[in-house]
């Protein structure tokens, strides 16, 4: 190792002793009205209903922007540190706001289009910037706690923006002017974010000089890691079978005579933020990989049997088990691709783990819809358990070989 790495892997920790500060607490405010943004498009479909736009491109649009995020997170995360990621984020913020603002005026395929990637563009720099400026103020030793927090803010707009839209819609005249609104909203992300902010030089540097900017051949260094890898390929298993139950569920439960499907994730939704609120400080007390294995093969039998329930109060059973498996899963694939990363590999290695996440949403929906218009639900959730199953065998490799940090 040469001797410019030597100095900055041995880089103090740019962090706290404590994240109950406003600080943490801001940047977590910021991440919610980031995802906000994302959550408010749960009527997208229904208004673009309501344009001149042929049916056959409502996927398209719908789904290029999360397109933009897989394309881009790879490319532009090495770029971010905390020295940097503060004008990322207003660039991000403003463009998002501008974006939100003009969805009003786009009423065909070809400036709704455009408008889309754009809008993808902006959010893609927006989240990666407030999650490597969150990630630089977690604790070494809290990863499993703050994780926890983190997605429980991520969370929380899904399961309070839309049942709001109704109630907007019809107070501000029409969902381009909820956009509007929103985007009016999203203006607090600039003073949440810069709310104890430090710009001194020492905030984006290791102490002697070096920036925590990325070179090409420290990116390849971090990528053959295998730890690196073994998460990566965990979080993209889970999310594809994630994504599979969240897009098929609907479909599953008509075909079995049930009413009120969405109840499911209602109750997967208390369970998850109750699960993470309980456990709290308890996820760092323990092996973080064996929690994360247990609460996996649990997941293995939760998808197992749900596509053999007969009656609804068994269907939702499993709403309230499978959340409290994905409640601890997700913040303990956080935190250990958190505690196996150098500190100059955290940032972007958690932003890495996000793309896994889009790229579940973007695998699970593809493989799931060729399956189910042939095999059915049984064979799509079967599948869910194999992603899974495979998912604990990596993690067993992962406890094989320990983070050397």
């Amino acid at each position: 190792m040469n001797d410019s790495n030597r100095v900055v892997d041995s880089a103090p920790e740019i962090g706290i002793q404590s994240m109950w500060n406003g600080r943490f607490a801001a940047l977590n405010g910021a991440v919610f009205l980031a995802f906000a943004n994302f959550a408010v498009f749960f009527q997208y479909y229904a208004y673009l209903k309501t344009l001149q736009i042929d049916a056959r491109w409502f996927g398209l649009l719908m789904g290029v922007f999360s397109g933009m995020a897989l394309l881009l997170r790879p490319f532009i995360s090495p770029l971010l540190h905390a020295g940097n990621a503060t004008r990322w984020i207003i660039v991000g913020d403003l463009g998002t706001m501008a974006c939100l603002a003009s969805y009003g005026f786009a009423d065909v395929f070809e400036t709704m289009f455009v408008l889309r990637i754009l809008h993808g563009v902006f959010h893609v720099i927006l989240a990666t910037g407030l999650l490597t400026l969150i990630v630089e103020h977690i604790p070494p030793k809290r990863s499993g706690q703050a994780f926890g927090i983190i997605s429980i803010v991520v969370l929380l707009p899904y399961a309070v923006v839309p049942s709001t839209l109704p109630l907007l819609s019809a107070w501000l005249g029409g969902y381009a002017r909820v956009l509007m609104f929103f985007a009016a909203v999203m203006i607090f992300v600039l003073p949440l974010t810069l709310y104890k902010a430090s710009f001194s030089a020492s905030a984006a540097t290791d102490g002697a000089g070096k920036t925590y900017k990325l070179s090409r051949a420290e990116y390849a260094q971090d990528l053959k890691d295998p730890r690196v890898l073994l998460l990566l390929t965990v979080m993209l298993l889970f999310y594809s079978g994630y994504a599979l139950v969240f897009y098929f569920l609907a479909g599953f439960g008509r075909s079995i005579g049930l009413a009120g499907v969405g109840f499911f994730f209602t109750l997967s939704s208390i369970s998850e933020i109750a699960v993470r609120v309980s456990m709290g400080s308890r996820f760092d007390r323990g092996d973080k990989t064996l929690t994360c294995t247990m609460a996996m093969g649990a997941t293995v039998l939760g998808y197992a049997l749900l596509p053999h329930v007969e009656s609804s109060m068994w269907f939702f059973f499993f709403g309230g088990f499978l959340g409290l498996c994905w409640g601890v899963v997700m913040p303990m694939l956080n935190a250990l691709m958190f505690d196996v990363s150098p500190p100059k590999f955290r940032a972007v290695n958690v932003n890495l783990g996000l793309q896994m996440y889009q790229g579940g949403f973007f695998l699970g929906p593809l493989v799931g819809g060729f399956l189910a218009a042939r095999t059915g639900f049984g064979t799509l959730f079967s599948l869910c358990a194999v992603l899974s199953l495979l998912s604990v065998f990596l993690l067993i490799l992962l406890k094989r070989n320990p983070s050397r940090n």
